[in-house]
């Protein structure tokens, strides 16, 4: 099989997204290392920051998390003391997740971290650049 220059594995998206992905999962674990989080925590803790209050199936909906990974993660937080988690007094089938005063602490803590991480990850672009890269990633999502 013959393969042109734009065939080849290092211009592939996929292979390239999965490359600058699993940059940035260590950049974001390294800085957020003393809380003992994941990545994916630390974005539900984020979501719940800036979105308040809100059910289960939002919040995965909102930071990308399968349905069925929800419940864990879900529980994990619980666990950690970072949220709390009761019926919807509208709808008993939902939810609501909120953050406790120690989730709320450790969120004012780790919501810099994550900021930190991404201009490390975006450090090779100019600003121009990173407000276009960032724009695409958003269109492509």
């Amino acid at each position: 099989m013959k393969f042109t220059e734009k065939d080849k594995l290092e211009f592939n998206a996929g292979f390239l997204l999965r490359r600058a992905f699993k940059k940035s999962r260590k950049i974001m674990l390294d800085r957020i290392s003393d809380y003992k989080l994941t990545p994916m925590q630390t974005s539900a803790l984020h979501a719940l920051v800036e979105n308040g209050p809100t059910s289960q199936n939002k919040l995965g909906r909102y930071i990308g998390m399968e349905p069925g990974n929800m419940h864990g993660l879900v529980e994990r937080l619980s666990k950690k003391n970072l949220l709390t988690s009761r019926r919807d007094e509208l709808d008993a089938r939902h939810y609501v997740l909120e953050l406790t005063e120690h989730g709320k602490e450790v969120s004012e803590a780790v919501i810099p971290l994550r900021y930190l991480a991404s201009e490390e990850v975006l450090s090779p672009l100019t600003a121009k650049e990173r407000k276009r890269f960032l724009e695409l990633l958003l269109k492509l999502t």
